[in-house]
């Protein structure tokens, strides 16, 4: 795992982006679950506070499921492994597939650590997305392998891909840790 950029806003805050987090092998077994029809996506709602009233695919799981699902509790023993702060204390799992042209408003996660996995196993870089943070203002964008992790409190939004992709959507799963 290369560590690529570290912004430290204050002690409290940060964005790792996290290159090679997530090996090819890792990256295929992610997006064969993903994609399969035994995935149950549902449409949700943009957050309720926001100014865009988008709809998109997701699906938030509890804590709960890493009773039932190996590889899920593989991913969350790896994210821990890796010395992330605050992240003892897993509060739910958030599965997100956006489509060209979907739009979200800034939000935060809760208060504690994010952990957001890059899932496709391919990726073009002229098919735009990304996470955009709005302070600092950053967008890290998706690449093979990898993963950013970031203080929940920081406002983001998800920056759809643009109509060039031809895949499902950019899919990610994003661990949030309470404090």
């Amino acid at each position: 795992m290369v560590v690529t950029e570290l912004l430290l806003l204050d002690t409290s805050s940060m964005i790792q982006i996290l290159d090679n987090f997530l090996s090819e092998t890792e990256i295929n077994q992610i997006y064969k679950l993903l994609s399969s029809p035994e995935m149950s996506w549902f449409i949700v709602n943009d957050r309720g506070d926001s100014r865009i009233k988008n709809k998109s695919f997701g699906k938030q799981v509890g804590p709960e499921i890493l009773r039932d699902d190996y590889y899920l509790n593989y991913l969350h023993d790896k994210i821990k492994s890796k010395n992330i702060p605050n992240t003892n204390n897993l509060y739910q799992i958030y599965f997100n597939c956006v489509k060209p042209g979907d739009k979200f408003d800034y939000h935060q996660d809760c208060d504690g650590t994010s952990v957001l996995l890059y899932c496709n196993p391919t990726w073009r870089s002229w098919w735009g997305s990304g996470t955009q943070f709005k302070k600092p203002r950053k967008i890290v964008r998706p690449k093979l392998g990898r993963a950013i992790a970031f203080d929940g409190n920081i406002e983001h939004r998800c920056i759809s891909p643009n109509y060039l992709m031809k895949d499902y959507g950019r899919l990610s799963i994003v661990f949030q840790f309470k404090k």
